[in-house]
């Protein structure tokens, strides 16, 4: 098989995890980097043997780079798929792929037009616990899925939006724990579940000094008619996470850790206990436990750039290409709309309304720092 040449844009943090997986996979070569701190640009052109660039669009003119990894701020990722798609390179996002739903239109479309493999960055969907629980729920142990409850409990210091000036900004950061921290946990939801095709939300900001939110709670519609009900914080010290997904057969719980799924089945159907003739019955069924056994030597993101390049080679969709990345994106988009405008929204929700919403809170920004 031969090599696919990779381009990273954006080194420090999650940019390193591309670099270090990069030069573990066979089938890949790292070729060059570009980032406009020289500091990092250079110690990471002198580690790894490539050429750094600080301007990237000076990299995407390579003729020998087949493809790029995007590791930067939120805000740029839409600008910079766009144009690497221009300059004709396969591009591998991290998440989210951009900031709002037109945005990820925009460039699903624009890689299609191209012929170019647009993939978006979601480790988690390679996680054995999560891969385990997909199994269950596609052979039927559950039987059709009516309910599930997603909780993500995290926690962020002020320091951590002081460090880093695009975060806690609806401008480069596109929101707070939805489109950052939980956007994970909200692809694995509706991996899980099934698509979204109404939301009803309600964010908040309670202790930050930021624009964005650091509470969500929302409840989801599924085209399966199944209901979903989640609330995420960046505001708990005490970290917990939890999903449970609940079945016309039985239910099925994650909870921290991952290393462990626990599911009880019922012995009769939920409607035959529903319409049994008896009042006093009770629902008979046992916990069982999975113990899940992890491959270290084969982190997540190694995981998706090794099939990103398997797509490139046999020209085929990524593990997740850009129409499934948009997936959780647009529920991030429909909790925060719905929030604001006090009511349910559907999907595909109103992309004008989206973008009319996001400069309101742009616009209302710059008038009070005009009035301090």
């Amino acid at each position: 098989m031969r090599k696919i040449k990779f381009g990273v844009i954006g080194l420090k943090g999650v940019g390193q995890t591309h670099i270090n997986e990069i030069a573990n996979i066979e089938g890949a070569e790292l070729t060059a980097v570009a980032d406009i701190n020289e500091e990092v640009g250079k110690f990471v052109s002198s580690k790894y043997n490539v050429k750094w660039y600080k301007n990237y669009e000076d990299m995407l003119a390579m003729e020998d780079l087949d493809a790029i990894s995007i590791c930067t701020p939120h805000f740029l990722h839409f600008p910079m798929v766009m144009k690497a798609l221009n300059y004709g390179k396969h591009v591998l996002v991290e998440k989210p792929m951009a900031i709002t739903v037109k945005e990820a239109d925009q460039m699903i479309e624009e890689a299609r037009r191209r012929g170019l493999k647009l993939g978006v960055v979601y480790q988690r969907r390679t996680d054995p616990t999560y891969q385990k629980i997909k199994e269950m729920i596609s052979q039927g142990e559950i039987g059709r899925i009516y309910r599930a409850c997603m909780e993500v409990c995290t926690f962020r210091s002020q320091a951590y939006y002081d460090r880093d000036a695009w975060r806690g900004k609806w401008a480069t950061e596109g929101g707070g724990v939805l489109i950052n921290q939980t956007i994970h946990q909200i692809d694995i939801l509706q991996w899980l579940v099934g698509k979204p095709v109404e939301v009803c939300g309600k964010i908040g900001t309670f202790y930050h000094n930021v624009e964005v939110e650091d509470i969500a709670s929302a409840v989801i519609k599924f085209e399966n008619e199944a209901h979903g009900v989640i609330q995420v914080t960046t505001i708990d010290p005490i970290n917990f996470e939890r999903f449970e997904i609940c079945g016309e057969k039985g239910k099925i719980v994650s909870e921290d850790g991952r290393n462990e799924i626990k599911y009880a089945i019922l012995d009769k159907s939920v409607k035959e206990y529903i319409f049994s003739e008896t009042t006093s019955l009770k629902p008979t069924y046992q916990w069982n436990r999975i113990e899940i056994k992890r491959d270290s030597t084969m982190p997540g993101h190694r995981k998706i750039i090794e099939d990103f390049v398997r797509a490139i080679v046999d020209d085929r969709d990524p593990m997740i290409p850009g129409e499934e990345g948009k997936v959780s994106l647009e529920i991030v988009n429909a909790i925060i709309l719905s929030s604001f405008e006090g009511r349910s929204v559907s999907i595909p929700i109103d992309r004008e309304a989206y973008e009319r919403l996001i400069k309101e809170k742009l616009g209302a920004r710059r008038s009070q720092s005009t009035v301090l």
